[in-house]
């Protein structure tokens, strides 16, 4: 596919220049400067938490992991969206935000460690930029942001987002969150990391959803096929010999001393209702 010539400017929407890239091939440079300016815009809206500690961990364990990717050489980056909402969506060229609530939820590493994977293996397969690709004049912007972290509507009128139109980049399609799946069940297991923490914090998700918690919500509505995929676990779950969990580590120190400082830290931003 070809590539095309583009230079971002400081102030253009990046999904709206996205637009003048349909049916051209996005080079890692313009996915790495499209994910760069979103990043900006994410960063100066949605309410990050931005305790040094609790970031240098997350950004030390994301980065254990997508390190053992195929697109190692991007500079990845994580952060923490201060929101109660459980979930998390990945920006082009290795942007990663997990939600506060992922956090609170996760009682040992593993099971953060495998929405850190998930979320790293969408940039690995390049989800968003196929779907850049295919947009025909659809105004994303940080309505992008605002979908996923649910947290935009009440303030929406003081910061001016419009989250019309972003459906289309907010859902992958159920094919690629099970390549998403599998892709970070994968780099888990070459991390070093329990890959078993996919299943149970997807357990906890689906129990949370059948209680009626609010908060989970926007996890099934922005990820398909939540419990089709339960199933596609199991078997991956099954295909590692019982003797090479052993080697494979489920919590940490770390991990501990990251949940007791969030613990620490003022309330999260609520889920509207």
């Amino acid at each position: 596919m070809q590539h095309c010539t583009l230079r971002l400017t400081a102030g253009a929407s990046a999904f709206t220049v996205a637009t003048l890239l349909a049916g051209c091939g996005i080079s890692q440079q313009q996915e790495v400067q499209i994910g760069q300016q979103e990043a900006q815009q994410v960063n100066a809206q949605l309410p990050m938490l931005r305790d040094p500690s609790i970031n240098r961990y997350v950004n030390s364990l994301g980065t254990s992991i997508a390190r053992t990717t195929s697109r190692a050489d991007l500079g990845w980056h994580f952060a923490v969206v201060n929101s109660n909402v459980v979930n998390a969506f990945a920006l082009p060229g290795g942007y990663i935000y997990v939600n506060r609530g992922v956090f609170e939820r996760a009682t040992n590493e593993s099971e953060l460690a495998a929405v850190l994977a998930h979320e790293i293996e969408h940039v690995v397969q390049r989800h968003s930029v196929e779907q850049m690709q295919q947009l025909q004049g659809a105004n994303l912007g940080l309505g992008l942001a605002c979908a996923l972290a649910n947290i935009c509507t009440s303030q929406a009128a003081q910061v001016g987002i419009n989250v019309a139109g972003t459906a289309m980049f907010a859902k992958f399609s159920r094919a690629d969150e099970v390549e998403a799946d599998e892709g970070g069940f994968r780099n888990m297991i070459r991390a070093g990391i329990n890959p078993r923490g996919m299943r149970t914090f997807f357990d906890k998700l689906l129990a949370e959803e059948q209680r009626g918690g609010s908060a989970s919500t926007s996890w099934f509505s922005s990820h398909p096929g939540t419990r089709d995929r339960l199933a596609d676990v199991d078997r991956m779950l099954a295909q590692v010999p019982a003797r090479s969990f052993r080697s494979l580590r489920t919590s940490s120190q770390n991990f501990q001393a990251m949940k007791r400082r969030l613990a620490a830290q003022p309330a999260a931003v609520r889920a509207s209702r």
